[in-house]
């Protein structure tokens, strides 16, 4: 297991810009990302809601984290992967926060009582849960790191992944190393429990496909937190 140091939130969310075109990618993108590299420490973007600005800067500083180890080539899978996970992880905060108003309990049989309306309810009252999430400081962090001969992406939340949700993301784990392709997937990954289900099994594909192994992709409970983490070696072979 890699360290990890405590560095100071890079982003705060602001307000919402759509982001369209080429990245733009600053001096100040490279210092932050070299900083980080040369001292094989974290870098950190905390957000509360993951809107496009955050999004956007997000890309901005993976694409130069990526160029500095001579990797480019994986850039569009891993801002994929990023941005899967970290709607991901706002769900599973949102989701607290929603069991909570309805005065249900999400690790016990309540689940399936609030997840039958809960999809919905959120879409009719996206901009009341966005304020709850920065009130009651539910966050999403994407972190980039370098460590010796590999380097990571991971997104974390802070709210521990319950048994229920935990065990659907190992079931869609374990369906995709059965798959060749996101058409073998198609028929058996769906879940429409928790909507169609695909994003984890076409992250683990995609991650096969350009020659990382298997065990790239690892989800976990890190103290309070959940943690989403895409370990990848500097060369393949």
């Amino acid at each position: 297991m890699v360290p990890f140091y405590q560095t100071p939130a890079t982003l705060a969310n602001g307000r919402q810009t759509a982001y369209h075109g080429e990245l733009v990618i600053t001096d100040a993108h490279r210092r932050q990302v070299l900083s980080a590299q040369e001292d094989e420490k974290p870098l950190r973007i905390r957000t509360h809601s993951f809107l496009p600005n955050a999004r956007s800067y997000v890309d901005r500083l993976l694409k130069v984290f990526l160029d500095e180890l001579g990797m480019p080539q994986v850039f569009d899978a891993l801002s994929f992967c990023i941005r899967e996970l970290a709607v991901n992880a706002k769900k599973a905060n949102t989701k607290r926060l929603y069991f909570a108003e309805k005065g249900l309990d999400p690790s016990g049989p309540d689940y399936e009582k609030g997840m039958a309306t809960f999809k919905q309810d959120i879409l009719e009252d996206q901009d009341h849960y966005l304020r709850l999430l920065k009130e009651k400081d539910l966050w999403i962090t994407i972190e980039f790191l370098k460590w010796e001969k590999t380097c990571s992406v991971a997104v974390r939340n802070n709210v521990p992944i319950l048994a229920v949700e935990l065990a659907r993301v190992n079931l869609k784990i374990a369906l995709s190393r059965n798959f060749q392709s996101l058409e073998d997937a198609m028929g058996e990954a769906l879940d429409e429990s928790e909507g169609a289900g695909l994003g984890i099994v076409v992250l683990v594909l995609m991650l096969r496909r350009l020659g990382f192994p298997g065990d790239s992709f690892q989800f976990y409970t890190l103290g309070d937190e959940t943690v989403a983490r895409i370990i990848l070696p500097l060369t393949i072979d």
